[in-house]
């Protein structure tokens, strides 16, 4: 698909072609409708409310365990899987519920050459993976912080375990996970870089071939920059630079990519280690405090109605000039590479096509839910980089889009392409760039009454996408005592866990998962077209043909030579297609199945092959296309120059006569052989018909 209209500015549209370079097999999952987690209502907040404010927001700790809501919320909107390109482009890591596969690019990443067996993780979307500078090593960190690094080969060369780790605590989990080149010492292959969202980096030394060990080579902490941890973390290998994106901050710094929560490390030889790169303002500012009694910042309030922003994923652009930056609030924003210089920024409101829903949602019951709360699909959940000035952004409402990193237009035409909901995308390179998307089914209901009473405590289910499952239960939730007594339910449940206040259970939904990659691939209109053939899509194939002036007979070729010979596929293909010699070769050759379909299809030939085709060649007026004459037309004779049928054919025969001596006297014999227009192709498959008929 694609779109050749223009667009303000220097940017052109770009002609695409979408593949699915790989689609695995269904996955069967289940999900738990009325746990208990789910069945949290307003007198269980009630009853832990108190602890969970002393605990949450009284408790002072630089490094707390909580991670930011903001973060959370859009971590856990994305897909369980992952998508990794290496650096040369020509090697693809796909993480996996228990392994990740190692895919080649010879053959467009079809089929595996490495698979890495990991363990069950509970918390998938905490995951991360990178590969080495010289894309030989892959190292995988689970939501605990736990750091495997496998070979192409998917052979587990060591386990580097997680400084501690508890139940449900992702401060320890890797929000950065970056391989170094390392060169002092012939020793150790690489340097991996593990960067917790707590703030901890630790500097590991890795060794690999006969003597596949590790060791650490030094730590360092970021908690003195950012009290609520760090969110993610990528390294600029140009210029030496960790950049780090975190929460936002107040007035305390001057910088303005501080305040939002983006800093830049210098990486040094020793002790720091790492040095934060300040501007002349900042470094004045911090000798004004410098000296200044600092009180801890002690959170008494909650913030819930005026969340704390912060970064969620940066990108580097090719040339390491630009950092595109995504914002909890779904805001959009570009630096300068290295100083931090604020080049752009668009809020969620002002993206164009932020507010686009995916059409199909309408006409699909199991989807329809979705449209009723789409403002939670606005986000943006990935972004990456086309080129030096040009963006691909993925919203949670799965629009893709490959933008100008100077207006935001779309520069795949006049809508986005539609992918499942929350795709991931990987950088470009060589034309094209992959993403990876997940559609999810439900499986259809038996019937309601096997739900049992299900509902009495008033919840329909969490999806919602079950065409109003929920409708049964609306005469007991109509009354506000039902309501009250099932609240009272719960919070004694929440409280007790016995079983006599526990709610009915609902049967578990089954959940049909099936991953593709997908491949977006600029190209040439002649490519397009031909494959747009190649694959029987004569429809988009004609339409370009139209818009880059291409030739039309291709398609109309390949339609006519799958389809049998008859009145019908003559009139549909074989009298669209132009050029005279391959018209005429296909009514010489072709063999047709019944009698009648063989006499339609010489008498097509025939009739490119008369006098008045001979002339129109001869005269160059006919431009080597397949010109068809016929006889006199008895719709144009009036009524009265009728007689009878006898007269009639006399009459037919003299007009038909004179003007065969006509047509003889304008054709020039001697010319026959000399006429360039008439291949010799062309002569034999005239003799060719004459003989048949």
């Amino acid at each position: 698909m694609a779109d050749d209209s223009n667009i303000e500015g220097e940017d052109e549209n770009i002609l695409y072609d979408l593949l699915i370079n790989t689609e695995w097999p269904p996955e069967t999952d289940t999900q738990l409708r009325g746990s208990k987690e789910q069945s949290s209502s307003v007198i269980a907040k009630a009853v832990t409310g108190p602890f969970r404010f002393i605990l949450h927001y009284l408790w002072y700790s630089p490094s707390s365990s909580s991670l930011p809501p903001g973060l959370v919320r859009l971590a856990s909107k994305q897909i369980n899987w992952q998508i990794v390109l290496a650096s040369n482009g020509k090697l693809l890591a796909v993480v996996q519920d228990q392994c990740v596969e190692i895919r080649s690019a010879r053959d467009d990443f079809g089929s595996v050459i490495g698979k890495c067996q990991v363990p069950k993780d509970p918390s998938l979307q905490w995951r991360r993976v990178a590969w080495s500078h010289d894309c030989t090593l892959l190292a995988y960190a689970d939501s605990t912080g736990t750091v495997r690094v496998f070979d192409l080969t998917g052979s587990e060369l060591f386990v580097i375990p997680p400084t501690a780790s508890f139940p449900g605590d992702y401060s320890y989990a890797a929000a950065g996970l970056i391989f170094l080149e390392y060169t002092a010492s012939a020793q150790w292959s690489a340097e991996l870089l593990v960067i917790t969202y707590g703030g901890g980096l630790k500097s590991y030394l890795v060794s690999v071939g006969t003597n596949q060990s590790f060791q650490v080579n030094h730590s360092f902490s970021f908690s003195a920059h950012y009290s609520h941890g760090i969110t993610t973390a990528i390294y600029h290998p140009g210029h030496r630079l960790l950049l780090v994106g975190g929460c936002e901050s107040g007035g305390q710094v001057v910088s303005r990519a501080s305040r939002c929560g983006i800093t830049a490390w210098r990486a040094l030889s020793g002790s720091p280690y790492y040095k934060q790169v300040t501007s002349y303002e900042d470094h004045v500012h911090a000798t004004q405090r410098r000296g200044y009694f600092k009180i801890p910042t002690f959170r008494l309030f909650s913030r819930q109605n005026n969340e704390q922003d912060g970064v969620f994923r940066m990108s580097l652009s090719p040339d390491a000039t630009l950092l595109a930056v995504l914002h909890f609030s779904g805001c959009l924003s570009l630096w300068e590479i290295p100083s931090l210089r604020h080049r752009a920024q668009w809020e969620q409101e002002k993206q164009p096509g932020f507010e686009e829903i995916n059409p199909e949602w309408k006409t699909s019951l199991e989807k329809r839910k979705k449209i009723k709360d789409k403002e939670q699909y606005y986000s943006l959940v990935d972004v990456s980089w086309w080129s030096e000035s040009v963006l691909i952004l993925a919203r949670c409402s799965g629009a893709l889009t490959v933008s100008s990193s100077r207006s935001l237009a779309n520069l795949l035409g006049k809508s986005c392409e539609w992918f499942e909901p929350s795709p991931r995308v990987t950088s470009a390179h060589d034309g094209g760039f992959l993403s990876l998307e997940c559609e999810v089914r439900h499986a259809q209901k038996r019937g309601r009454l096997e739900s049992g009473l299900g509902g009495a405590g008033g919840a329909a289910d969490e999806d919602g996408e079950d065409g109003g499952g929920g409708d049964s239960d609306s005469d007991d939730e109509s009354s506000a005592r039902a309501r009250y007594f099932g609240y009272v339910k719960q919070g004694l449940y929440y409280v007790t866990e016995m079983e006599r206040f526990a709610p009915p259970r609902k049967r578990p939904r089954t959940v049909f998962k099936n991953y593709r990659l997908v491949s977006l691939r600029s190209t040439t209109p002649e490519e397009l077209y031909q494959r747009k053939i190649d694959s029987e899509e004569y429809g988009e194939a004609l339409a370009l043909a139209q818009a880059y002036w291409l030739d039309s007979d291709l398609v109309y070729q390949r339609q006519w030579r799958k389809s049998t010979v008859s009145i019908a596929s003559i009139q549909d293909y074989l009298s669209k297609i132009r050029k005279r010699s391959w018209v005429l070769h296909e009514c010489a050759e072709r063999v047709p199945e019944n009698v009648d379909a063989a006499k339609e299809l010489l008498q097509y030939g025939l009739k490119g092959t008369s006098l008045e085709a001979l002339i129109a060649i001869g005269n160059g007026e006919d431009g080597g296309r397949f010109i068809v004459t016929g006889d006199l037309d008895l719709d144009d004779v009036p009524y009265e120059d009728l007689g009878s049928a006898e007269d009639e054919t006399e009459r037919r025969e003299e007009r038909e006569t004179l003007k065969r001596r006509e047509l003889l006297a304008q054709v020039d014999f001697s010319r026959w052989r000399q006429l360039k227009d008439w291949p010799q192709s062309g002569e034999q498959s005239l003799t060719g018909i004459r003989r048949r008929v």
